[in-house]
């Protein structure tokens, strides 16, 4: 499926990385809420450093099977929770699936600035934002949490609805510790901009988890490495399928997709569920010839859990 169109100076200190043995528990970065801090990582980001940022991709995998200590997640619990709509901030018939995602820019724990993609989702404190672990923390022995970490919502060189600092970011401990993809998912809470929360100015799409394999998805993202430059919104739809106990789903877009999400009942309301995000991708030979993504399996060990932890942060 070829995916379609839609529409350097000082850096803050970086958290130390942490997180405890059980793969399935989170742990999260130190809060950036100060107003000093959330000032500096707002002019951080200038138009020319997002410009230059380089798309972040999980460790390749290149067409070998990717190694998981729990390939396939255990099923604690069913669970699904409804999207919602802007409050203010945003007009009504504005709003749209361009501004529920957008692009992540941040300097990584190795200090070189990357982009990803995320998503919006709905909670009690309209202030979460879903990506891949990746995106948030490096992943595995020495390394540790991202920084200078925004999201910019329906972006094209810029976007109409701002830039959004994080307040605080939450991976997986099978990811932070061993770089386990089955965990390869992340929250970050956003700080609100000038006084208004980011669900509310923008929308927030619902989730699910535990809702089995074989799904009717559309998945989105910002591809940023060649033949695409990270300017636009594409998207890829399709049935998933198993590999491995791994969600998979044909697809071309390249690196800077990830943490884009998977949407299951797109098109059917105002929001859709977020069924996983692009973490990692497959191609043959040339890299940029990507012909599939896989995602995480949104268990309650992974997403349920993650979103209960910060549904009301």
């Amino acid at each position: 499926m070829v995916a379609v169109l839609v529409g350097g100076g000082a850096a803050r200190a970086a958290p130390e990385a942490g997180g405890a043995a059980d793969p399935t528990g989170n742990a999260g970065s130190r809060t950036f809420a100060a107003q000093s801090d959330i000032a500096a990582v707002l002019a951080y980001w200038t138009p020319e450093r997002m410009a230059a940022a380089i798309p972040a991709d999980a460790p390749a995998t290149s067409g070998t099977a990717p190694i998981s200590l729990r390939p396939t997640p255990e099923d604690k619990a069913w669970g699904q929770v409804d999207g919602a709509e802007p409050r203010g901030g945003v007009p009504m018939g504005a709003a749209d699936i361009h501004s529920m995602s957008g692009r992540v820019f941040y300097t990584s724990d190795q200090g070189v600035n990357y982009s990803c993609s995320g998503s919006t989702v709905n909670s009690n404190g309209k202030r979460v934002v879903f990506t891949a672990g990746h995106c948030v923390h490096g992943g595995g022995a020495g390394r540790g949490w991202h920084y200078n970490w925004v999201f910019v919502p329906a972006y094209h060189a810029g976007s109409p609805y701002g830039v959004w600092s994080s307040y605080q970011l939450w991976a997986k401990n099978g990811w932070i510790n061993n770089a386990d993809r089955a965990y390869d998912v992340a929250a970050a809470v956003m700080n609100p901009l000038n006084g208004v929360r980011i669900v509310d100015a923008v929308g927030g799409q619902g989730i699910k988890w535990g809702i089995g394999y074989g799904q009717s998805i559309y998945q989105f993202g910002y591809p940023a490495d060649p033949p695409y430059n990270g300017s636009q919104l594409y998207y890829c739809a399709g049935a998933t399928w198993n590999e491995s106990g791994f969600p998979t789903i044909s697809c071309s877009m390249t690196g800077g997709a990830s943490g884009g999400p998977w949407l299951e009942s797109y098109g059917q309301t105002f929001w859709a569920y977020l069924y996983s995000v692009n973490s990692w991708q497959f191609w043959n030979p040339d890299p940029t010839h990507v012909y599939k993504w896989q995602g995480p399996y949104f268990s309650y060990d992974t997403a349920g859990s993650l979103y209960d932890l910060v549904k009301d942060m």
